[in-house]
């Protein structure tokens, strides 16, 4: 899967390579408000359930749009992305209840195609789809618990890193948004999905297996062309 993930890696480059060439390519900034989740797997016989909430962070980054024609370009950008989640997890037959939360920080290089299907006076309305590389930079896992002692019960803590966790990602992404012009400024509104590929073994509570989990996010954000 690494392999994959390489070669794709040098696939965006040589096209970035070639469309660099190209007259009219724009770029600019980006920023806005991720609000991101871990999903599971099927896995048979594991020992704990899970109810996931999500967690909001910030996302944002630079970007060049590659136009190709009037209506369809390409947008390769470079991001940081908050993600992660956090787990409710019960123990199956055993009394312990935790509550996990996942913080994961994310260096992202979506590669993007947008199609424009709509035209309104000077707003532009456009589809979009691609995919993106991830490399987590940091994260760390905080786990909240209680241990039923016979009708007693035992707070206990836990904090660790993500030693362990898969450091690459990647996965599909796709969304829409409206070009617009703000202070004699090209500005657009963007909305994105973002659902990971990858499956990443998330720490529990200690002495317990790991979760399989994969990431997710929506990613609302404004970019301005400079």
């Amino acid at each position: 899967m690494k392999t994959i993930l390489y070669i794709s890696a040098l696939l965006v480059l040589l096209l970035s390579s070639s469309l660099f060439a190209q007259t009219g390519v724009r770029f600019g900034v980006k920023g806005g408000y991720s609000l991101s989740t871990q999903y599971g797997i099927t896995v048979p016989d594991i020992p704990y359930t899970v109810k996931t909430h999500w967690r909001s962070g910030f996302a944002g980054g630079v970007f060049a749009y590659f136009p190709v024609t009037e209506s369809f370009g390409i947008q390769q950008e470079l991001l940081y992305v908050t993600k992660g989640s956090s787990q409710d997890i019960t123990m199956n037959e055993q009394p312990v209840k935790t509550n996990t939360k996942y913080n994961l920080n994310y260096f992202e290089l979506p590669f993007v195609f947008r199609y424009t299907f709509a035209k309104l006076g000077n707003v532009k309305i456009y589809g979009s789809s691609g995919f993106a590389l991830s490399i987590l930079l940091n994260g760390n896992s905080k786990l909240n618990g209680t241990v039923d002692m016979g009708g007693t019960l035992v707070p206990f803590s836990e904090s660790t890193k993500m030693e362990g966790v898969d450091i690459f990602d990647y996965g599909f992404l796709y969304g829409a948004g409206v070009d617009f012009n703000l202070l004699n400024k090209k500005c657009f509104f963007d909305y994105r999905f973002n659902i990971g590929w990858n499956t990443l073994m998330m720490p529990t509570s200690k002495g317990q297996s790991p979760a399989p989990l994969r990431n997710q996010d929506y990613i609302f954000s404004l970019g301005i062309f400079i």
